[in-house]
């Protein structure tokens, strides 16, 4: 393998605090993350997400890692639809079967109703309505109400997207022990300076000291929404020149990020009704069920409402705090400082 080729991977889930992973790990002289954090190319199933970032050929992927160097012991991206992807796991490793991959896993319920936002923001999804989009879902699976230009429909399946145990059993499945961790958001919130060690450990990187966490992509909306629906969701006559544009910022981190943060302003989502949070809780129970059988850790928290009676307890089954690979713990932490 060269030395300037990917070797560590951030799989998802999304809103599980994988950008602020990236961005603390990428502090450390021996990391080198990709500009973009997500540039899709092995969810070969999510075409129109490979185009935006015009990843049409190996080639131009491995151009986003050009500029590591043999210092950089790890190289890595975060594109968060791998976890999902029913490919893109299986195809980075016939790329590297030495690869390392790390999946970040959140409440569901948080996770639907941020990503809602987050897609929204993106202008994949056009109903600002939460409850309205969760309940397009079926007529979507069945290719309506798609917005147009709509560059992932997968992302508008938002049941789908926070059903994890499907995803994690494929990972368990096609990964090797020593080559995953799995971090559980929740936890980060305890410690997060220990779980940055912690990672740093998993990746056989020397140590490094950080004191700092900051929150890294909170909720966000847009400054300039005009300005910002022109770059990020160009009409079909400035697409090409608009990708030309992304093409020739590549690399150029320091500046792009100041104008990438300038064009966005911090903004508090809605708070999800009771009745309706009820509603996801009861949707997601069987699943963080089996969710927590296969982590072997109990995290029916996450959907237990007061309404649910006894429901919730049939999640302690599941033995807390079971590791998952040798020598590293896998249900970690995740923070406050990651939102």
């Amino acid at each position: 393998m060269n030395h300037n080729h990917p070797n560590t991977f951030i799989l998802g889930a999304p809103k599980s605090g994988t950008t602020s992973l990236a961005a603390y790990i990428e502090e450390h002289p021996n990391v080198f993350i990709s500009k973009p954090k997500e540039p899709f190319y092995w969810s070969h199933d999510y075409p129109g997400l490979k185009r935006r970032h015009e990843m049409n050929s190996l080639e131009n992927y491995l151009a986003l890692f050009e500029f590591a160097t043999e210092e950089h012991q790890i190289i890595g991206e975060g594109s968060t639809n791998y976890l999902r992807s029913e490919v893109a796991i299986e195809e980075i490793l016939k790329f590297n079967p030495d690869a390392k991959f790390i999946a970040m896993l959140r409440n569901p319920v948080e996770v639907v109703h941020a990503f809602h936002a987050e897609v929204l923001f993106s202008y994949i999804e056009t109903e600002s309505d939460f409850e309205k989009a969760w309940s397009m879902q079926e007529d979507r699976k069945n290719g309506k109400h798609i917005p147009e230009g709509c560059e992932a429909p997968q992302f508008l399946q938002y049941r789908a997207v926070a059903s994890y145990h499907r995803q994690v059993q494929r990972l368990m499945q096609l990964v090797p022990e020593e080559q995953r961790m799995i971090i559980v958001f929740d936890d980060f919130k305890a410690d997060c300076a220990a779980t940055f060690q912690k990672v740093l450990k998993f990746l056989d990187l020397p140590e490094f000291e950080k004191t700092d966490f900051p929150k890294v992509n909170a909720a966000h909306g847009h400054r300039f929404p005009a300005l910002s629906k022109l770059v990020l969701d160009p009409p079909a006559w400035a697409a090409p020149a608009m990708n030309r544009v992304r093409k020739s910022l590549r690399g150029k981190s320091g500046w792009v990020a100041k104008l990438k943060s300038n064009l966005r302003k911090p903004q508090q989502r809605d708070e999800l009704r009771p009745e309706f949070r009820t509603q996801l809780c009861r949707e997601f129970t069987t699943e963080v069920r089996n969710l927590s059988a296969l982590l072997k850790r109990d995290l029916g928290h996450w959907v237990q409402v007061e309404d649910f009676g006894d429901e919730a307890s049939l999640m302690g089954d599941a033995s807390a705090g079971a590791c998952l690979l040798p020598d590293v713990e896998t249900t970690l932490v995740a923070s406050e400082c990651v939102k």
